[in-house]
């Protein structure tokens, strides 16, 4: 657990491309999962590593099971996000590098800090395991983990716990330990527009004829108010209490002080609670390529964040009635839905989690703070469905001030790690 090895360690498993997203990755994602199975199988675990048809690599261990101890599932993912624009990158992404304190590259924070966490826990505990410990390391979580809800029907008892640890969420500001109460669902999707035209001179047809940037335009604009609210009808918030987020502190995650954000009653209940809705990219000519065309095919991805309690099916048509009504001069629009996955609550008043912030504030020297997550884990929910006596505890070492997850630059603060394993390690004595 010195500082020395959690940063080796680390630094090994950033080196490995593990891009699920990406085809050319592939084999990179089954290194990274045979990396993990090993680290897991020197310590004596039993250890597998499990692909379910059209999934990623995934590994599943255990210690010796006790039938009279409490069992205590651990989960981390092994996959990263792509890097992005390489320009943006102020060093390279899969060559970790120590900056004050913090280890920089990509998956360093999301979620690769998960697993070494993990492996440290149960390196400590081995000689005299107060519990059960089962390991759970997926592969898929940053394409929306789309085979777990079959993963979990086949290897449901290699799964089972009283408590399940995710591993996968953060703290809200650097030195503050933090436990995650809510996540926000997801449902994405695609509107097409194409108009039954050939592309045309805009001197010939330009005037007469919407072109399809500008019904996609007025589609997307009918989605907010001038306050940033969604107009999708339906939908509803969640009321619960949260820690409140202060502006400068938004904006200094955002990365910009000249940034202006919506007005708005509670940035965090905006943030956490309240559906979002985001433009994620647009398919068109670019602006380079423009020629003098009325243009008849454009499309757009659409990702709609949900409260915790939103009925992920509800918020699909929802979403689907809104853009259909909103369709401008009877142009040609199709919605495509996506991806969909349900928000979760984490009741924070359980015992693991009670214990857990007694250690938080103990080893932290600091008051634990309760959040939500404006993120989506849609895996969380299979849990929650298939083991539905569990306690759920969504914790994390990385930090949403720093932490750059998904984004140029990600890191994570290497006493953040070493934190978090000490306090799940009295934890889990505690609760024995």
């Amino acid at each position: 657990m010195a500082h020395e090895e959690i940063v080796n360690l680390l630094s090994e498993m950033v080196k490995i491309k593990s891009i699920s997203s990406d085809k050319k990755h592939r084999d990179d994602v089954d290194v990274s999962a045979q990396f993990v199975e090993n680290l897991f199988s020197g310590l004596g675990l039993e250890t597998q590593v499990i692909k379910v048809a059209g999934g990623m690599p995934a590994v599943v261990a255990h210690t010796e099971l006790d039938p009279s101890k409490k069992t205590v599932l651990l989960y981390a993912h092994h996959d990263v996000q792509p890097v992005g624009d390489l320009n943006l990158w102020t060093t390279d992404p899969f060559d970790p590098v120590i900056q004050d304190g913090r280890l920089f590259g990509r998956g360093s924070g999301d979620n690769k800090a998960g697993v070494v966490v993990h492996y440290n826990v149960v390196k400590e505990l081995l000689e005299d395991l107060p519990v059960n410990i089962k390991i759970f390391i997926e592969g898929e979580e940053e394409i929306g983990s789309p085979t777990m809800s079959s993963f979990i029907e086949q290897n449901r008892e290699s799964l089972d716990a009283d408590v399940i640890v995710i591993a996968d969420s953060g703290n809200v500001k650097i030195g503050v330990p933090t436990i995650t109460t809510t996540l926000r669902g997801l449902v994405d999707a695609i509107i097409e527009v194409d108009q039954p035209m050939r592309p045309i001179h805009s001197g010939v047809g330009g005037g007469v004829v919407p072109d399809a940037f500008m019904v996609l335009s007025r589609i997307i604009a009918s989605f907010h108010n001038e306050k940033g609210e969604l107009m999708i009808e339906g939908l509803t918030s969640t009321d619960m209490q949260v820690t409140e987020l202060e502006e400068s502190f938004l904006k200094k995650m955002l990365g910009s002080d000249d940034i202006n954000l919506f007005d708005t009653e509670s940035i965090s209940k905006r943030l956490w609670l309240e559906p979002a809705l985001d433009v994620l990219a647009i398919d068109a000519p670019a602006v380079k390529d423009a020629v003098n065309l009325v243009i008849p095919k454009a499309s757009a991805k659409i990702s709609l964040r949900l409260p915790p309690t939103e009925d992920p099916e509800h918020a699909m048509k929802m979403l689907e009635e809104h853009v259909m009504k909103n369709i401008p001069w009877n142009a040609s629009v199709k919605f495509i839905p996506n991806s969909k996955g349900s928000g979760v609550v984490a009741d924070p008043n359980k015992p693991f989690t009670t214990e857990l912030v007694k250690s938080f504030n103990s080893i932290w020297d600091n008051e634990t703070a309760y959040i939500g997550v404006g993120g989506s884990i849609p895996f969380a929910n299979d849990f929650v469905r298939e083991f539905p006596n569990a306690e759920l505890v969504l914790v994390g070492a990385a930090d949403e001030e720093l932490g750059n997850a998904h984004a140029p630059n990600e890191s994570v603060q290497i006493d953040h790690i070493q934190m978090l394993i000490e306090s799940l390690i009295q934890t889990l004595k505690n609760i024995s």
